[in-house]
Order: structure tokens, then sequence, then C-alpha cells
């Protein structure tokens, strides 16, 4: 059984556990593990934990899959770090109603992770940073469209996190 990690990122709010969230439902069968809590106004408390048990199509792999979001308060960014240094690949979420600069200073603290695909969430709110000025910004990346909280875009930015992992690992077991 092969292990991935992919750590969900962006501002507080932006939708990282509300990705989670639909990816539980959607993977219901599949959950292995669930660890989440949050504050009564719906902030999440440290972070957010779902691990699933996949079989990929290709090669019929197992896959543990282990999802992390990462504190959107400040207070517990010392984390931040660790987890970005332990993961497959991150998915930053884009949160679509804030401007590009506050987005991009969030996206700053990835660091040199080598697997990246963006969220541009949100997309439903009106106002919301039109989609193209998002992929200028961010266009050495893949930019998936979402509404996560109606579960638009979650399993396609999912699944093309895993598959970067994947072919990112299959990279580095040839080279070494």
């Amino acid at each position: 059984m092969m292990e991935l990690r992919i750590v969900y990122h962006g501002l507080g709010m932006a939708g990282k556990t509300t990705n989670l969230e639909k990816l539980k439902e959607i993977y219901s069968g599949n959950v292995y593990e669930r660890f989440h809590q949050q504050t009564s106004e719906g902030r999440t408390v440290y972070l957010d934990v779902l691990t699933l048990k996949l079989k990929t199509k290709i090669e019929g792999l197992e896959l543990l899959i282990s999802l992390f979001t990462t504190p959107g308060q400040k207070r517990f960014s010392l984390l931040r770090p660790w987890l970005f240094g332990h993961t497959s690949s991150v998915v930053f979420v884009f949160d679509s109603t804030r401007s590009i600069e506050e987005n991009l200073e969030s996206f700053q603290e990835i660091g040199n992770s080598k697997v990246v695909v963006v969220q541009a969430n949100k997309r439903d709110v009106e106002g919301a940073i039109p989609l193209e000025d998002i992929k200028r910004a961010f266009a050495d990346y893949p930019v998936i469209p979402a509404t996560a909280k109606e579960g638009i875009g979650v399993v396609e930015t999912f699944k093309e996190a895993v598959r970067l992992a994947l072919e990112h690992d299959r990279k580095v077991y040839r080279t070494s």
C-alpha cells in the first residue's frame, strides 16, 4: 500500500475544511479516519485530518491518502512549515472573494513544495476575482475553478493533487 499526504492550504475561511467535508461525503465508503474540531463560529481549531483508503484504476494501486488542512489562524502558523515538509502535494485553496495579493501572501508560506494545485474557490460569489486573473497569477500551476460548498471542483482538485503526487513520486524513484 502506498501512502500519500496532501495538505490543503489557504487563508482562513477559504474553504479548506469544506473540501474535506465534501470528500468525506463523496468517498464515505472509503473513510479510514477523520479528525475535526471547530469553534462555535465554524472555524477549525488546530487542523483537520481525513484519511481515505482508495484503489486507483491505474495499475490497481491501493492508496492510503491522508488529507490535512493547515490552520488558517495565525496563532497556529508554526505548524505549517512542518506540514509542507512532509507532504506529497499541496492544494492551495484560493479565496476568490479576497484580493490576489492576500492570497499570494498565504501561498508564499508553501515555500519550495514541488507539487501544487490551485483551487479557485467561491466561484459562485458575486464580485469574485475573474478566473483569468487567478490563472495569470498562478501561471506555473494547474488552476481548478470550484464552489466547494456545492461540491463543484472538489473531486477534480483532489484527483489532480493525487495524480501529480504519484507522477512526482515516480520521477523521484526513477532518478534515485
